[in-house]
């Protein structure tokens, strides 16, 4: 792949040294190989220094956690389990520090409390630790209640569950972290409902490319639910996929063409702009394996040309 983002080289030798120097993965440049700095770069264009710097840290530290949930995890006792989250709630909530016997990626939660505590303003702070509060609640449900015993969730406990667990909310923050484009209109209602669908946009991509063995998801909950077979939940998801994609162009819309906060407006298009990065990255990348050639942009484009929404 020939690389020709001038910002590329900068990024991936510190994404590099934060996964060496906290001991984060055995072999950084094998996790880096998935794509998380070309992911980045893809979903944050005008976005540079400190700022691109540390939401990118924060994008591989979420992932190289949620790694150690779904596979570290699995296989230890519940009390070991309530251990790890716990240290991960105090150390981000600012209550403690990590000990000596903390998890590497406790040690290096704790950095990224500093650094972020002290480039971004409190309120957003206080925003962000909240909702990363509750993706550590839900992974950690996720894990008990459903991955540890196999366990395929019904619809409700799914939908329920899922939106936290799927930290598209975290990586919205991300978004106004590295374009510094802070939204006061955060709990705005029609912001709100281009949250939640490009929430539903992230984490229905993730599924569909998620592993078969894997029983969190859409389409394991839909063929359990509803009796349909595996390609049949499948490509259900795959209509559910395209018709929020649609729904999210719709919002998205709204939201550009309303008269909030010029920030709002770059919010918006950083949304944008990270989903897209976010579903053809995913199509690509060695983190996955697809279930079957078709992609989740190939349904988004087929559902919005058959309703005439999508550009």
């Amino acid at each position: 792949m020939t690389i020709t983002d001038r910002r590329h080289t900068d990024l991936y030798v510190s994404a590099a040294t934060f996964l060496t120097q906290y001991r984060l993965h055995p072999d950084p440049a094998g996790y880096l190989a998935h794509g998380y700095v070309d992911l980045c770069l893809a979903a944050w264009p005008t976005a540079s220094g400190a700022e691109l710097d540390l939401a990118t840290r924060w994008a591989v530290w979420t992932w190289v956690v949620d790694d150690v949930f779904d596979s570290e995890m699995v296989g230890q006792p519940p009390q070991t389990v309530g251990e790890f989250a716990l240290s991960l709630l105090l150390v981000a909530g600012g209550s403690a520090r990590p000990s000596p016997v903390d998890r590497p990626t406790v040690h290096a939660l704790a950095d990224l409390v500093r650094d972020t505590r002290e480039l971004m303003p409190t309120g957003w702070w206080q925003r962000y630790v909240a909702h990363l509060e509750g993706w550590v609640h839900a992974a950690c449900a996720k894990l008990t209640d459903f991955a540890q015993p196999a366990r395929t969730p019904t619809l409700r406990e799914y939908l329920t569950l899922r939106p936290a667990d799927g930290a598209m909310l975290l990586a919205a923050m991300w978004c106004e972290l590295a374009e510094q484009c802070i939204t006061p209109d955060w709990n705005d209602a029609l912001v709100q409902s281009l949250l939640r669908s490009f929430s539903t946009v992230g984490f229905l991509t993730n599924d569909l490319a998620a592993d078969k063995a894997d029983t969190f998801t859409a389409t394991r909950a839909l063929a359990a639910g509803q009796g349909l077979s595996g390609s049949e939940a499948q490509e259900q998801v795959r209509v559910l996929l395209g018709a929020e994609e649609c729904r999210f162009w719709w919002l998205y819309t709204a939201v550009r063409e309303d008269d909030l906060d010029a920030a709002t407006s770059r919010f918006a298009l950083g949304l944008d702009r990270f989903r897209r990065a976010l579903t053809e990255w995913t199509a690509g990348s060695v983190r996955y394996v697809p279930a079957d050639p078709k992609t989740p942009q190939r349904a988004e484009e087929q559902a919005c040309a058959t309703l005439h929404l999508c550009p």
